[in-house]
This record gives structure tokens, C-alpha cells and sequence, in this order.
């Protein structure tokens, strides 16, 4: 054990143990499921070997590919010989099947939080009973397939058709131009052989909206494209090595009529249209989606905090006056980097699993969303772009800090930080670009504003929270932002009034005039909800000195959002004066000493094993040089003593120019 690190975990007060079964209780609802949750993950590592132990980040994409796909069917046999599912959202969270995977993803992502569940939601009882039969008695690997090589966010703008045939009964479906290909689906390119396409539904002609259909993309037999389907992988990316995106072309694909799922709406044989239900839950699988990806963002930026902080423990730089080179986390600007990526790591740890906490609770009473009230879906709406967005912009920008906090050895493969920092950056624009999520989210406060109704949500328990101790101490700050906010709000309210009404601008225009605006207003609002649910939690905790640390954690994150995200507007509304914000930003200074003493022991309370984390420079043990060094010497430019290419290149080469020298 690096000496280091023990003594970093003996001078806390936080009593890690503690803090892990908080933790767990917070992110899988109960102590005895987070126990079942690492119970399993650790016997799965036990029986399949990690990806940490097996070269993972020296290989080529092929050997990548191949690797990901065996881990990946064997965590799915673990799970089946062990009587679990592979559905469940709890198993396929990062901090479980990361133990074998790391930051990697299992291939049946989608199928699980997409495939299946656009199935459930949409499909009527005979659909859902008839589906889950298909993919019991067939290996069916299913995907979701909406975005076009020219149609992304704007869902209504897509190209591909389903036009129904009256006489065959069945659906064509077509990409009828260059731009309707369909593009990005995950494993879509060569490894589901089933998905949801999302198409135009057409009948005699007449457009009847965007409709969800079953495709089978692939034969059961040899694993071939079926007949009128053109598919591939796009290529490679920013990240994501191990996985195919794929591209997915139609030239008059027939499907049965019963591949339509019809929950919500019907085609009857006869080619009569009916609207049979709410086409809201056509956006209610994108809320589970959103609420998972918010809880994956948060665990992401857990590892790179992780990783960042124990690094900076271990690591020594520039002797000070007595010739000691002292710990780099002793350094006022290392701590004020990592420790704003550690404050929020844990706010969007405790806002995202509130947010799947609501939305699980909600679909719980609407039976399945059947029954959900359109402004209730509104706000979750709202809340969950926003949520989604803020955690994958907040992911990138740390896991790209806590890189460089770890200097030149943050850029080797070997710091496991490099995919997390791809994966984040694709996260930002995957399911929802983040600065469209933010305008949604925008658009929602302004009808709320033009209403006169209150956009937030009122967390359970909230007027007895409000009266209690620990609430005085934030009193300050929750006034700060809802001031904030009110002025804000009404500031773009006007502003888009004036642009209407006397300067002549189309609601389009005067939207487009204050965008900017608009997204600041957004953040702020998913800060309040970060804060709030953060708050909320904290006052669970019963650990006296482990609420203490969690409260500094808390403050610190108002502080930096105070004094470095809000700073201009909350001096330009008037809200801080230069003084106020002098002093706030002096209170920030003084409180990273505080947390100084509890990083280590908090990072541990994420409770990442090794594998998890796929780092050398965030091992438990603190052994990070050796790890580094064992890494270097894997190189599979080290097979040989001397790499093949000297003996095709630069020999002839050298053998060429002494020729002409002997000339």
C-alpha cells in the first residue's frame, strides 16, 4: 500500500464504510439490494476476467470488437445460470457490469434500455406477449433506430417510410433519399439483427406522423443483412472502438402489419388509421433513457474523480524549501480543480438517481405512463433533457480536467482516463444534443412563465427539510439562485416581448434572439434541481461527521457555481454586489482545505474496484508506477526486439543512402 494513501485514509473523519452503504442505499433504493448489487458484481469479476487484467487498451478495434462481444456474452450466461435478468436496470448500471467492463459498454445496451423497452411502452398486450416470446426462443440482439445521416433531434423532419400496402397487408419501408439513410444506431451496423425504426407512416398517400415498427435486420441462421436491407458499421470515431454504429439502408423492405406497434395507434387491415391511445408515451421510453444516461454520466465522472484525486495523493512535484517533494493535492490550484470535479460528482450522483427515483414512481402510478398527466410529463420532461444534458457537459468538462491534473501520464491509455473523456464527449451529443435538451428544457420555463405557474419541483418532504438545522446553513444560497432565477426569467420574458410585439419579430425570430440567454436560463434551473435533491440527500445521511463532509461538498459546489459559472449575471441582475462575490469567492479558498482531509476516503465511498476505474494511475494500493511501467512493456510494438517495419522500411532505406554515399 502506498504510504501515501494510508495516511490520507487514516486522517478522515469519514467513516468509509458508512459513506459506501449511503451511497449504495441512494443509487439502488435499498442497503439490501446494494449489497446484492456488489455481491453479484464481485462473484462476476471472480468468474470473468476483467478487462483491466487483459491488455484491453493495446489492442487494435477488431480485437477490441471481438473482446467486448465475449465479455459481453459472458456476463449475459452469468447472469442466465444465475437466475437474474439481463434486463434489470440495476445489473447493467456501470458500477456493476463495470467490473468486468470498466468504462466500456456491454453490446446489449441498447437492446435492454431501448429495444425492449420501446416494445413494453408501445406495443399492444398481444405485441408485448407475442415479442418477449421471440426474443425467449431466438438470441435477438435488438437496437434503436431514429437518427438519419441528415435528421438528428428534430424527429418529425425524418425521412424513411412505412407505407402501408392494403393488398399484401404490410408495411414498405424505404430510405427514399441520400440523407434518410439511417446513421449512428448502436450495434446496429453489424451486430443487432433486430431494431425499432422509427419511419413515416404512410397511407394512400396521406403522412400519418412518425411510427414505431419491428424490423428484423439480420437472418437468424448466418447472421446475413435480410433481402432489401443494406447495413454496415460507419467507421471509426472519437471513441467507442469496441462498438459498431452503424448505418442502415431500406430499398422496399416488407414487413407483416402486426410489426407496427400499435399501444397508441392502428393501422387496421383495411388501411383505417385510429389513434388508440396517448401519443405522449411516445416520449415516455425517452425519459427512462434520459434518467439512465444521467446516472451513467454520474458514475463516469465518479471514475475519472476517482482516478484524478487518488493520483494526486500518490504523486510528488518540486521539492519545497525543506528538499521534500510534497503531495501535488497539496497544491492550492490542484486542489481547487479536482475538488470542484469531486463536489460535483456527488450532486449529480444524488440528483440522478432522485430523477429515476420520480420517474419510476410516476410510471408506477400512471400504469406504464398510460395515465400520465400532460404537465406532469411536461416538467419530467423538462427536467430530464436538462438533467442529461448538464451531466454529460459536466462528465466531459471534469474527466477532461482530472486529465490534465494527472499531467503527461493522464495522456497514456494507461490512466483510464482517455475513454471516459470519449465516452463524455460523445455523451454530449447521443441521444439529444445537449444544447437542444437545453432549449427544450427553455421552452418549458417560458410557457410556465407565460402562465405565471412555478417550474420547479417540489421534492418530497421539502417544507420540513426547509425548517430544519442543516437547511440554515444553505438558506443563503437556495435565495440566491431562486432570486436569481425570478430575475432572469423575467428578463428574457420581456426581452421576447419587446421583440414581438413592438419590434415585429416572428415568435420564431425573437426565440432565435435570445437562444443564448435561453440556455443560461436552463442550466440555472437544472442547477436548482442538482442542488436541491443533493440537499434532500445530504439530510439523510446519519453519520454526524459523514453529513459534515457531504454538507462541505455541497457548499463547495454552490460556491464554484456562484463565483465561476453564474458570476457575471449575478452581478450584472444585481443579485451579489463585487464585495458579496470577493467574499464568497474567499469562503471557496478556505473550504478546499477542509475537503482536503476527506478526498481520499469520499472517492473511495464510490466503491470502484480496480476494474472498474481500468487505471494505473487510480489503483486502490496506490501502486501507480509499477502499473504504468507493466503497461508500457505490453506494447504490442514490443513483441519484437526490432518491429517488423525496420526491416521493410527504414533498413532498405539506410542500405540506399550508403550506396550512394559509396558512389
Amino acid at each position: 500500500m502506498n504510504p501515501d494513501l494510508n495516511n490520507e485514509r487514516k486522517n478522515s473523519i469519514v467513516n468509509v464504510k458508512e459513506m459506501k452503504c449511503f451511497l449504495g442505499q441512494i443509487q439502488y433504493g435499498s442497503d439490501i439490494r446494494y449489497q446484492e448489487m456488489m455481491n453479484l458484481r464481485d462473484r462476476m469479476v471472480a468468474k470473468i476476467r476483467p478487462l483491466f487484467e487483459e491488455n484491453f487498451y493495446n489492442l487494435d478495434r477488431d480485437e477490441k470488437y471481438e473482446m467486448i462481444y465475449k465479455k459481453s456474452l459472458q456476463i449475459y450466461d452469468f447472469l442466465k445460470e444465475n437466475k437474474i435478468s439481463s434486463d434489470s436496470t440495476d445489473v447493467m448500471k456501470l458500477g456493476v457490469i463495470g467490473g468486468v467492463l470498466g468504462p466500456e459498454k456491454i453490446l446489449f445496451t441498447l437492446h435492454t434500455a431501448a429495444f425492449k423497452v420501446s416494445i413494453e411502452l408501445w406495443g399492444s398486450d398481444e405485441q408485448v406477449k407475442y415479442w418477449l416470446s421471440i426474443m425467449d426462443s431466438n438470441f435477438v440482439i435488438g437496437t434503436y433506430i431514429q437518427t438519419e445521416i441528415g435528421h438528428g433531434t428534430y424527429v418529425r423532419g425524418l425521412e424513411t417510410t412505412a407505407t402501408y400496402d392494403k393488398q399484401s397487408k404490410e408495411f414498405i419501408i424505404n430510405s427514399p433519399t441520400l440523407t434518410s439513410i439511417k446513421y449512428w444506431p448502436g450495434t446496429g451496423g453489424i451486430t443487432a439483427n433486430f431494431g425499432i425504426v422509427m419511419a413515416k407512416l404512410v397511407i394512400d398517400g396521406k403522412d400519418y406522423g412518425i411510427q414505431a415498427f419491428v424490423v428484423q435486420l439480420r437472418d437468424f441462421k448466418d447472421h446475413k443483412n435480410m433481402p432489401g436491407i443494406e447495413s454496415g458499421d460507419i467507421g471509426k470515431k472519437g471513441g467507442f472502438e469496441s462498438h459498431d454504429n452503424g448505418y442502415i439502408k431500406f430499398s422496399n423492405f416488407r414487413i407483416p402489419l402486426f410489426n407496427m406497434l400499435m399501444k397508441n395507434a392502428v393501422v387496421h387491415p383495411d388501411g383505417r388509421f385510429e389513434k388508440t391511445g396517448s401519443e405522449l408515451i411516445m416520449y415516455a421510453c425517452m425519459l427512462l433513457l434520459r434518467a439512465g444516461l444521467c446516472s451513467f454520466g454520474s458514475t463516469l465522472l465518479s471514475l475519472s474523480t476517482t482516478i484524478a484525486v487518488r493520483y494526486s495523493a500518490v504523486r510528488r512535484q518540486t521539492s519545497n524549501l525543506e528538499g521534500i517533494e510534497p503531495q501535488i493535492m497539496d497544491y492550492q490550484t490542484q486542489q481547487f480543480r479536482i475538488f470542484h470535479s469531486l463536489s460535483s460528482t456527488y450532486s449529480y450522483i444524488f440528483s440522478a438517481n432522485y430523477l429515476i427515483k420520480q420517474i419510476t414512481k410516476i410510471r408506477n402510478e400512471t400504469n406504464n405512463f398510460a395515465s400520465i398527466k400532460p404537465a406532469d410529463l411536461s416538467k419530467l420532461h423538462a427536467i430530464s433533457a436538462g438533467l442529461k444534458a448538464q451531466s454529460f457537459n459536466t462528465c466531459l468538462r471534469f474527466a477532461q480536467i482530472n486529465r490534465l491534473c494527472c499531467g503527461g501520464h493522464g495522456y497514456s491509455a494507461a490512466s483510464g482516463l482517455i475513454p471516459i473523456i470519449q465516452e463524455a464527449d460523445a455523451g454530449c451529443t447521443y441521444e439529444g444534443d445537449n444544447v437542444v435538451l437545453l432549449l427544450q428544457t427553455a421552452r418549458y420555463l417560458l410557457k410556465c412563465a407565460q402562465k405565471g405557474v412555478s417550474p420547479h419541483h417540489q421534492l418530497e418532504n421539502w417544507n420540513i427539510l426547509a425548517k430544519s438545522d442543516l437547511f440554515n446553513e444553505f438558506k443563503v444560497y437556495f435565495d440566491i439562485y431562486y432570486r436569481f432565477y425570478d430575475e432572469y426569467i423575467n428578463e428574457i420574458s420581456s426581452k421576447m416581448f419587446v421583440l414581438i410585439k413592438e419590434k415585429g419579430l416572428t415568435e420564431y425570430e425573437a426565440w432565435n434572439e435570445c437562444t443564448v440567454q435561453l440556455v443560461d436560463i436552463a442550466k440555472l434551473y437544472i442547477s436548482i434541481y442538482v442542488v436541491s435533491c443533493s440537499f434532500a440527500s445530504i439530510s439523510l445521511n446519519r453519520n454526524s461527521n459523514n453529513q459534515l463532509a457531504l454538507s462541505q461538498l455541497l457548499q463547495l459546489f454552490f460556491l464554484y457555481e456562484i463565483t465561476e459559472d453564474y458570476a457575471k449575471n449575478l452581478v450584472r441582475l444585481n443579485i451579489l454586489n463585487s464585495n458579496e462575490m470577493k467574499e464568497n469567492s474567499e469562503n471557496l479558498l478556505s473550504l478546499l482545505k477542509k475537503v482536503r482531509i476527506n478526498a481520499v476516503v469520499l472517492v473511495d465511498s464510490f466503491n470502484s474496484l480496480d476494474s472498474n476505474l481500468c487505471s494505473a494511475l487510480g489503483v486502490y494500493d496506490g501502486n501507480v508506477y509499477q502499473k504504468l511501467f507493466e503497461f508500457a512493456k505490453n506494447s504490442k510494438f514490443n513483441a519484437n526486439n526490432v518491429h517488423e517495419s525496420y526491416n521493410r522500411v527504414l533498413k532498405p532505406y539506410f542500405h540506399k543512402k550508403k550506396l550512394r554515399a559509396q558512389l
